[in-house]
């Protein structure tokens, strides 16, 4: 089992060389989502409509892809060292795992359609649509899944590029479909599930096929092992529980919208789906982070450990200084190429004239966060991030009822945003005390060890 060596060498080029192609590969599914709301926004508002309702309702099968594939990257990476057996046997749990869960979840979400159309207040004439695209998007959602662990098995073993330059010709093949499906064959919203459950099993096949290549998996039987689902429980709970909190606060953010109308919502809805896109970055760099850590645990290395976030929060900094600058400059532009209806252009323009600039604020804050969880304090994180989300929906939930403007919803996403640095030197000096300082054991052995030449010399003497 080969790839790179995150115990030596400069942790600088360790962690471009682990994130660039993670980030190639994110930067290729934002221009993905981009493309699937410019086609989507050059139809009709309704189509917009539902593409904004469904916001919430993906982050329920986002909870199960991140969940997954950052508990399969953890353990692969702690158990590299057990060979292509334990591997295999890892992968074959994570892969059953992965199905069980998505079919169960996507079985949920269809069972409360009805709710959410209720909830919402959606039109009788939009239901059909909304039920039809909430429908195909869960049964894509499995093979996304399961392509999603397979992406992660190979960059837990070192395999980062590989595992990005599959993602890369995935996300071009989707938007290829997309645009024959929707542009050429008028397709809509079906279309987008169409190219999504293409595309994810071509990503799930090439990333099995790499894997047989390389000699990772061997075919023997194994039995149910419980250690393998350690990260599963450590790292993949706090994550989907996570998700699932984005996903129930970004449903209540729908609905703060929709008190302003259909044209709110949608305009919110591509607003806030460039600021997904915009976190993405942040996420990749955490997750560089998580692999350096989870691969200098053995105390020689730890210090390396407390060095990765360290230098990956600056990298993740600078990044995010360039990004905020940029979507606020051309807000105005993106969201025009994005949206043809004059009233959701206007709305999405205003949401990241106010919330733009705290993405320097908000791109580091998902780079710690990532790190958290995939360094063994997933709960922690996951208590921030439930904090962060039920501020903005009380604050924003209050002041734009008292107000009746949706700005103030905004300004609070903003301060929150912002907000959320202040944890950051927090949990750099956690990882100092953890990573820098020894520990009692090894303070008491080493003051032993320095004693023993003191002893010996003053016995010649």
């Amino acid at each position: 089992m080969q790839g790179i060596d995150y115990t030596t060498g400069s942790i600088h080029r360790l962690l471009y060389r682990t994130a660039i192609p993670m980030l190639l590969a994110s930067l290729v599914n934002v221009i993905t989502q981009l493309a699937n709301v410019f086609f989507m926004g050059h139809t009709s508002q309704s189509v917009l409509y539902v593409l904004s309702l469904y916001i919430p309702v993906s982050f329920v099968m986002i909870a199960i892809i991140e969940a997954m594939q950052l508990s399969v990257q953890v353990a692969v990476a702690r158990s590299r060292a057990g060979g292509s057996k334990v591997f295999t046997e890892l992968f074959a749990h994570m892969m059953v795992s992965g199905a069980l869960l998505a079919v169960l979840t996507g079985g949920v979400v269809l069972f409360m359609i009805p709710v959410l159309s209720w909830f919402y207040g959606i039109p009788s004439d939009i239901r059909p649509l909304f039920t039809l695209y909430v429908g195909g998007m869960m049964a894509a959602g499995i093979p996304a899944v399961l392509a999603a662990v397979s992406g992660a098995a190979l960059r837990g073993l070192g395999r980062a590029q590989a595992a990005s330059w599959n993602s890369v010709g995935m996300a071009l093949i989707n938007i290829a479909l997309v645009y024959l499906f929707v542009s050429v064959f008028g397709l809509d919203l079906k279309g987008i599930v169409y190219a999504n459950l293409i595309s994810s099993t071509l990503s799930l096949v090439i990333s099995f096929v790499i894997l047989l290549i390389r000699k990772e998996i061997v075919t023997e039987r194994f039995g149910l092992a419980k250690r393998h689902f350690i990260a599963l429980r450590q790292v993949g709970i706090p994550v989907f529980i996570s998700y699932c909190m984005i996903f129930l606060s970004t449903f209540f953010f729908n609905k703060i919208v929709s008190h302003f109308g259909e044209g709110a919502v949608a305009g919110f809805g591509v607003g806030y789906r460039i600021q997904t896109m915009a976190i993405l970055p942040g996420i990749v760099i955490g997750s560089a982070i998580g692999i350096l850590i989870n691969h200098n645990l053995q105390a020689p290395h730890r210090p390396r450990a407390y060095m990765s976030y360290r230098q990956g929060l600056l990298q993740s900094f600078v990044l995010y200084i360039i990004i905020a600058i940029v979507v606020w400059i051309w807000r105005e532009p993106l969201t025009a190429f994005l949206i043809e209806d004059a009233a959701s252009r206007i709305e999405a323009a205003r949401y990241l004239s106010v919330v733009a600039l705290s993405y320097i604020g908000m791109g580091p804050m998902m780079t710690t966060l990532l790190t958290m969880e995939q360094s063994g304090r997933g709960y922690q994180a996951l208590l921030l991030n439930a904090i962060y989300f039920l501020l903005i929906i009380a604050l924003g939930w209050g002041l734009t009822r008292a107000f009746n403007h949706v700005i103030y919803f905004y300004g609070v996403i903003a301060g929150m945003n912002v907000a959320g640095t202040s944890f950051f030197l927090i949990f750099m000096r956690m990882l100092k005390r953890e990573y820098m300082e020894p520990s009692p054991q090894e303070a008491k052995h080493t003051e032993g060890e320095a004693s023993l030449p003191s002893q010996g010399y003053s016995t010649q003497t």
